[in-house]
This record gives C-alpha cells, structure tokens and sequence, in this order.
C-alpha cells in the first residue's frame, strides 16, 4: 500500500531543521457507513409528523406511530377501511391533501412496512396489517422506498455515509439515507468522480 507524508510542522532544534511528519496511506479518500440512532428517531418523528396515522394499540409497540386520528376501522375488510379512512381524511383536512393506505406490516424478527391498497399479503403467517396512513400528498415519495426508510428507522437501521479525507483528518462530504434513494445514489455517483470512493466500510465495528 503507497503512502504519502503530511508535514505536521517545521522546527529548528540545535541549529538543526526538523519536521514533524504524519504518514498517510493511500487512498487518501474512504468511504465509511454507520447506523445513526438518533436519525432513526428523527425519521419516526417526521413521518408522523407529515401524515395522518391509526395504528393498531395490541402489539409491536406501533402506537408510536399514532397521530391521535379520531377514527377507527370498523374490521369488516382492509379495502372498506380504506375508503372510510380516506372519507375521513377528505372531511379532517380537505380533499387531494392525503391518500389513504393500510399500512403492512411483515414481522419476523424485524418489521417491514408497506402501503398498500389492500390486506399485506407477504406473508400468510407473519404479515398484515397493522394500520392506516394517510400519506401527504405534498410529499411526492416513492412509497417503497419511504417505507423501506420507515422500517430501517423501525430497526435501527438508518445508515449515515460520509467520504474521509485521511491526508486532513476531517470528513469532506456526508449523507443519510433517508427518503430518497435516487439523490443517494447521485451523492454516490458524486463522490465516485470527485474523491475516487467506491466502497464503505462498515464503521460500527461489525
């Protein structure tokens, strides 16, 4: 592996000249991932606090996810409570503001969420539903991958990026990788052709 000498400081000691070196070893960029606990917490928060949730009080601990809705499915199918969440949401907060979706869960061992238009149907044994969102509309997501976001939050599993430059010590760039997979993946592209960084490593020391 190449390496490189950053000149720390330059001295005189006994008339002589003397330089403090740091060695860097090449590359002088890398690539680091971690997961972030306390953006896992803010993504929990902001979902609630974007969209309009009932969900199910029995298990899992999803009554966090509650917003205080004033209604309630009435059981006799997912698609039925659907229309009736949606017709409350249209009356609450006017119309074209929020969509209506049961909100799915697949629990084994970690939770994964959906939005769906009907019953969660992954799995016959492990998945239903847990819920119903109103999604703002304002918001303009890819539900599957703002979803996705929500269960890594869910898990603790939200990861935080950044690009290290060895040679100065700091970080020169980072991301979380919340909501939007497509301006993660420019950020990537971006410091792919300004740094040369390819991989992350893994810094929870996992």
């Amino acid at each position: 592996m190449a390496k490189t000498e950053k000149i720390i400081s330059v001295g005189l000691e006994d008339e002589n000249t003397v330089k403090t070196v740091k060695e860097i070893y090449e590359p002088r960029y890398e690539g680091f991932w971690e997961y972030d606990g306390t953006e896992g917490e803010w993504v929990k928060d902001t979902f609630k606090e974007n969209n309009k949730v009932w969900c199910t009080h029995s298990r899992e601990g999803f009554q966090i996810l509650d917003t205080g809705e004033k209604w309630a499915p009435d059981g006799e199918s997912v698609e039925k409570d659907i229309e009736s969440f949606q017709k409350y949401l249209d009356d609450t907060y006017g119309k074209d503001k929020y969509e209506a979706y049961a909100l799915g869960a697949y629990i084994h061992g970690s939770v994964s969420f959906a939005f769906n238009k009907g019953e969660d149907t992954r799995c016959r044994w492990d998945s239903g539903t847990c819920g119903f969102v109103g999604i703002n509309k304002a918001l303009k997501v890819d539900l599957n991958f703002y979803a996705g976001t929500l269960s890594d939050a869910w898990n603790g599993c939200i990861e935080r990026m950044w690009v290290y430059d060895n040679y100065e010590d700091e970080p020169v760039d980072e991301i979380t990788s919340l909501f939007d997979n497509t301006i993660i993946q420019e950020w990537k592209e971006k410091m792919k052709k300004q740094y040369g960084v390819t991989d992350y490593k893994n810094n929870n020391g996992l």
